[in-house]
């Protein structure tokens, strides 16, 4: 257990440091950020293949294609999260994405039939309240993107959590670095493909549609040339992908392994306070990463994390395996 509670802090910590540390490149070296995301699992993925296990080839050919899923869902979480940081701090980000909570619950029920005690609604109706009440509080002009951006960052980070719970049953005996190994694989070509389609997108548009990026299908962030040969983009999103990114995926899997989702969630439920204290620090370095947040913003987020702590302290069933989707 003592194992288990340093790798879902060490995990929280991670995710809390790569959020502050994307949204700190994107507003300092004006990236495009699917190029940035793309870059970042695909040097995930070269880190994760060097420090690789072997693996049978059972175990490989059952993990391989339940990895691809995973993989392009990290890149749309990853992309849609990014997408956020534009808007809003990393720390309002980290308490709106607690929706994760709700969504993960019913869709545990439906694909596990694993029933919510009553405390757990609660919890949940507690977090809904607090991320409608915050949402509405934020500009008009954006809440409607945001609010949008969430759901589908919630969706993709709920589905992965499934998807290795799923992976975790069907091969309990396959270590960490083992599914480093084979997640290292699709992350490398996934990220890979995503990077050679971003560099035709951009070709086409340089050679045979100027301006096409400046209509609304910018919407999407369609990069141009300069956003995939921009040096700052290059180096700062390989290098937290290699180190960061990496780090965070086997975190995920060394925590699955070895803790309770009790546990986990513990950690879990402080990662917007030390969101908060890292975006505060990094504002000495870059003022724009300064946390926007008032007295209501402050209430609110106690709010969203009581409703954690809600479901947190409703003992799990001693009959029953407790996962990461618990």
């Amino acid at each position: 257990m003592k194992i288990g509670a340093l790798f879902a802090l060490l995990s929280v910590i991670t995710w809390s440091v790569n959020s502050v540390i994307t949204r700190y490149c994107l507003l300092n070296y004006d990236i495009n950020i699917l190029v940035f995301t793309s870059l970042q699992i695909f040097s995930g993925g070269v880190a994760l293949l060097i420090i690789r296990e072997p693996v049978t080839t059972q175990n490989w050919k059952s993990g391989v294609k339940y990895s691809w899923l995973y993989t392009w869902l990290q890149i749309f979480r990853n992309f849609f999260l990014a997408a956020i940081y534009l808007y809003i701090s990393s720390t309002e980000t980290s308490l709106l994405i607690n929706l994760e909570v709700i969504i993960t619950t019913i869709l545990t029920y439906l694909l596990f039939k694993r029933k919510p005690h009553g405390c757990d609604i609660i919890g949940m109706l507690v977090i809904l309240t607090g991320i409608v009440l915050f949402l509405l509080s934020l500009p008009e002009a954006i809440r409607g993107k945001i609010a949008i951006l969430v759901v589908l960052a919630a969706f993709a980070s709920c589905i992965r959590a499934v998807i290795v719970e799923k992976t975790t049953i069907m091969s309990p005996n396959t270590t960490t670095r083992q599914k480093c190994g084979i997640s290292g694989y699709t992350m490398f070509w996934g990220g890979f493909s995503v990077i050679c389609i971003l560099s035709g997108i951009a070709l086409f548009e340089h050679f045979f549609a100027k301006d096409l990026i400046d209509l609304p299908l910018s919407t999407l962030y369609l990069p141009k040339i300069k956003d995939i040969i921009n040096p700052a983009g290059l180096i700062s999103a390989c290098l937290t992908g290699l180190l960061i990114t990496s780090l965070s995926t086997y975190l995920y899997y060394a925590t699955l392994q070895s803790a309770t989702a009790e546990t986990f969630m513990t950690f879990r439920a402080f990662q917007p306070m030390l969101t908060y204290g890292l975006e505060v620090w990094a504002t000495i370095y870059y003022f724009a990463m300064r946390p926007d947040l008032n007295t209501k913003d402050f209430i609110l987020a106690g709010v969203i994390i009581f409703g954690s702590f809600l479901i947190l302290i409703m003992p799990p069933k001693r009959d029953q395996k407790q996962y990461m989707t618990n």
